[in-house]
């Protein structure tokens, strides 16, 4: 018969291979005894909290940022996010661009999600349909990932910069819809002024808006 330091409460609703620990003092319990085996199987190193199941894992990183959850998680924390995502790029590979499966765009957009919050973009515009619109464009016409990623770093610069600032103009950036039902819908849809700034420094290496 065993009898535990610690207590165990099943599995993780998201990851199933993660134990899930009910509390912050079981699951550092468990990280105690792991270390005291010292075998090469078990390499944890700190436990957090998931924001799915409520419960306590532990996790072999060498840090934990809270801030920046996996895009497996953010799925399902931003819900709405991962579905204006989706609709984006479902419409961008059904233009011929590139055919892509249901479980690859997935995993695209929840590697953006994550980007998202590395890059420290304002939660607010995580359900922007412009956010998509300008990442599947750079993705599929300017040069790929990179290409967005560049994008979103600097849109990090430039969220202070952006301030309260309007954009009134929305025609030199809708170049970026796919249809002219998906332009009607960016027209009427708020363009962040963030995003805006880092469009206009983006091209201006090219043309001035």
């Amino acid at each position: 018969m065993k009898n535990r330091l610690y207590r165990t409460a099943g599995k993780c609703t998201l990851k199933r291979g993660k134990v899930r620990y009910p509390t912050e003092q079981d699951a550092r319990l468990a990280l105690a005894v792991l270390k005291g085996k010292a075998s090469a199987k078990h390499t944890e190193k700190r436990a957090y909290e998931c924001p799915i199941c409520n419960g306590w894992h532990l996790t072999s990183a060498e840090t934990v940022n809270d801030t920046v959850l996996p895009g497996s998680v953010l799925q399902h924390t931003n819900p709405d996010a991962f579905d204006t995502g989706m609709k984006a790029f479902l419409s961008g590979s059904k233009r011929g661009k590139y055919s892509a499966s249901k479980a690859s765009l997935t995993r695209r957009v929840r590697h953006l999600l994550h980007l998202f919050a590395a890059n420290d973009i304002p939660n607010d515009s995580w359900d922007n349909p412009w956010l998509w619109a300008t990442l599947r464009f750079q993705i599929m016409w300017r040069g790929g990932d990179q290409k967005a990623e560049q994008l979103l770093s600097t849109s990090k610069k430039t969220v202070k910069m952006a301030g309260d600032m309007l954009t009134e103009d929305k025609e030199p950036f809708l170049r970026v819809a796919e249809t002219r039902k998906e332009a009607q819908k960016l027209q009427n849809t708020p363009l962040p002024a963030w995003l805006a700034v880092a469009l206009m420094a983006d091209k201006g290496k090219e043309q001035k808006v």
